[in-house]
């Protein structure tokens, strides 16, 4: 078989979603530490956003490898769940899926989700960051702005329940990735459990704080 042939079947595609998801985690990781600035205040923050200008191609590249990633990720999730759909035509009479966990359930709801968030996302801050000239005003957009940022109850709330289904996809996102890659070494898995916490559950939990802080806590506090 060869390399094409391989990953046009369905481990192939697994793996493949293994691989991008993985790289979108460590995206995750680099965008949180940036949007982490925003505790420093308005000053760190703006001259955060400033200093990626001067290495505006660079960003311009990574922004488009990102894009074919989540491209890759989105249609094998597509093809994988109509290949699983077109195995099983009939429904059993005991659903299989009873003993599965929540997230592994809601696995194709909350990346549907999320993407639609994705879109948001980029119909509302990137698009402004692309636009705007000033650079003192960076902060006040993000934290204060009542029609994209989080002085919008909308768009806190929306960001609020993005990192939830975000935390709940990517949980069950590792679990399958172990899976794939056959890794069944007790000790390694349980390393790895471990490590893969940091991406499914404190990255998407720092995203949420500072949708929390920013949209209502510190607003009353």
């Amino acid at each position: 078989m060869n390399k094409l042939n391989f990953f046009q079947s369905t481990i192939g595609k697994k793996i493949l979603m293994a691989i991008t998801g993985l790289l979108f985690c460590f995206f995750l990781l680099i965008h949180l530490l940036n949007n982490l600035t925003l505790f420093l205040g308005a000053e760190e923050f703006n001259a955060l956003v400033k200093s990626l200008e001067y290495i505006k191609p660079l960003v311009r590249v990574l922004e488009f490898i990102l894009l074919i990633i989540l491209v890759v990720h989105i249609s094998n999730a597509f093809i994988l769940n109509k290949r699983s759909n077109e195995a099983r035509p009939i429904k059993y009479k005991i659903n299989p899926k009873d003993n599965s966990s929540f997230s592994s359930r809601t696995m194709i709801l909350s990346g549907v989700i999320i993407l639609l968030f994705l879109i948001i996302h980029l119909g509302t801050f990137w698009r402004t960051f692309q636009t705007i000239h000033s650079h003192t005003s960076y902060y006040d957009i993000v934290t204060k702005n009542n029609l994209i940022g989080f002085g919008n109850p909308l768009i806190t709330i929306l960001y609020m329940l993005a990192s939830i289904f975000i935390g709940m996809h990517l949980k069950h996102g590792f679990e399958s990735s172990f899976q794939t890659f056959g890794i069944e070494n007790i000790k390694i898995k349980n390393i790895l459990n471990k490590i893969s916490i940091i991406f499914w559950f404190f990255i998407p939990f720092g995203f949420f704080i500072i949708a929390l802080w920013f949209g209502i806590l510190n607003k009353i506090l």
